[in-house]
């Protein structure tokens, strides 16, 4: 009754249905056709990332603190993996193997995109057919273009070999030693991002101001010159880009070494990522491999950020 008696009460009932009306016309002003329409769009996107990528990474951090195998259930074991992590050998020879990849093959993958992208760009005949025919190398796939580089790299079947034994020359074991493997695995990474690199440099040769290349060539500078102090000045933006992206990259080899060489031999070309799927499918030590794809996780935030910091320096 004393219920009853509030909500009939004029002013009362009213400070009632005021809140109510402004949700309802909040709501009806969210569920436009706008609203909805960003709606539709953006709940495919953010349930795609929680899917694939948020959730993955918590059942990640989960995993590295059991001993799951796939097949008996998963009980926790504390700082096991963790610890084994820093007394691992192979964990040390695997970041050796991707830091050595990176350290060598970064500096040659953007020189020779450089050079190929100058001098696609000061072409006047054929250039757009050039320029196509290089880009196309970025469009086959790392796992077809591993496969047919093995299939030249044969000591006693490949190409390159028989080829050089035609000439009468030795054949070079591009997969049997550590030094020509490191040197074949590079190969195939630089080739596959030739095309990409190239046209990144291409975009950023288009903004490079052609007036100070002229002004600099009527006062006497050479092209070796120009390049240096008038063109690559100009493209430093472009050059951190691409660099950041390649160090990625670098850092996430796997498909060629696991076609190529499988990480021998040896060990001597295996990659992080590599090792990482070698002990979560091969041996079945999920823990660890998580352990593992944590820490390639923190030293990619890291270099992430190391990007923003010489954008934000390059830029000023």
């Amino acid at each position: 009754m004393r219920e009853e008696t509030v909500l009939k009460t004029p002013g009362v009932s009213r400070t009632l249905e005021m809140p109510r009306t402004r949700v309802r016309a909040y709501i009806r002003s969210k569920m436009n056709g706008k609203h909805l329409f960003a709606y539709t769009v953006v709940t495919p996107a953010v349930l795609f990332f929680a899917v694939f990528f948020y959730y993955p990474f918590f059942v990640n951090i989960y995993y590295m603190f059991t001993n799951y195998n796939y097949i008996t259930d998963s009980h926790f074991v504390g700082l096991k993996n963790i610890l084994h992590f820093f007394h691992d050998p192979n964990i040390t020879t695997a970041f050796s193997n991707t830091f050595l990849l990176t350290a060598i093959g970064l500096p040659l993958a953007l020189i020779l995109a450089l050079l190929v992208a100058i001098a696609v760009f000061y072409m006047t005949i054929g250039k757009t057919l050039i320029r196509s025919a290089i880009f196309s190398t970025s469009l086959v796939s790392a796992i077809v273009a591993a496969i047919i580089f093995k299939q030249w790299f044969g000591q006693e079947l490949g190409f390159i070999d028989n080829t050089l034994a035609s000439l009468h020359l030795a054949r070079i074991p591009w997969l049997t030693q550590p030094s020509w493997s490191l040197f074949g695995i590079l190969l195939v990474i630089i080739w596959g991002t030739l095309g990409y690199n190239m046209v990144i440099y291409l975009a950023g040769l288009s903004n490079v101001n052609q007036e100070l290349v002229e002004a600099a060539r009527v006062d006497g500078a050479n092209a070796w010159q120009c390049l240096l102090f008038i063109i690559i000045p100009q493209l430093r933006p472009t050059i951190v880009f691409l660099a950041i992206t390649m160090v990625i990259n670098f850092l996430k080899t796997y498909v060629q070494v696991a076609i190529l060489t499988n990480g021998g031999p040896y060990g001597s070309t295996r990659t992080i990522l590599l090792y990482m799927f070698q002990q979560g499918f091969d041996f079945q030590n999920v823990g660890y491999a998580a352990v593992i794809a944590f820490a390639l996780f923190l030293i990619t935030l890291l270099v992430t950020l190391i990007q923003l910091r010489v954008t934000r320096l390059s830029a000023d």
